[in-house]
């Protein structure tokens, strides 16, 4: 026997079949905001289990930040000269930085000191990026700091996303040249 509405109503067909159908949709949608949102293969990849590289570095990076925020804003420079003159301070820091993190890389830790040198690698490349930058500023002051792309992403981002992952804050890319 057919399910019938006598009075113009939904059946009880109806009802089930349109919330299946409505709960099939939401939780399509929600798996796609998932996926696109949410969802980053790339974090925990990089987490490293043992912690002491991640709390040695923070503190060389910490130091490293407060001396870079101490310099006056590249941003806020009077002349484009001034500005490279700020950028090549900070990237002096940075390459300080990044000489005192390789001292302190985990020796043939396998895929650990793999991650780690190519994370200092990322590194190496944003500060070659920001001294083609200063390097530009002198000779153009409409020069724009351009950062090398990897994996599709700025390689801020890569570096930013292995700090975060193993909570080293201090070790994302600085911001002082926007």
């Amino acid at each position: 026997m057919i399910d019938t509405a006598e009075d113009g109503g939904l059946t009880r067909a109806q009802v089930i079949g349109r919330t299946a159908g409505t709960l099939a949709a939401v939780g399509i949608l929600s798996l796609w905001l998932y996926a696109f949102f949410i969802y980053d293969p790339g974090l925990k990849i990089d987490e490293l289990a043992d912690r002491s590289f991640p709390r040695a570095a923070e503190q060389v990076c910490a130091t490293t930040r407060e001396r870079i925020d101490a310099l006056p804003p590249a941003f806020r420079a009077d002349t484009p000269a001034d500005r490279a003159d700020v950028v090549d301070q900070a990237n002096r820091e940075l390459r300080s930085m990044v000489a005192e993190l390789r001292n302190i890389v985990p020796a043939d830790a396998g895929r650990i000191t793999t991650g780690v040198n190519e994370w200092l690698d990322d590194w190496g490349q944003y500060i070659d990026d920001r001294q083609a930058y200063a390097d530009g500023l002198r000779v153009d002051g409409d020069t724009r700091f351009t950062e090398s792309v990897k994996a599709n992403r700025q390689v801020s981002r890569a570096i930013d996303g292995f700090a975060k992952v193993n909570r080293m804050e201090s070790c994302t890319a600085p911001g002082d040249v926007g």
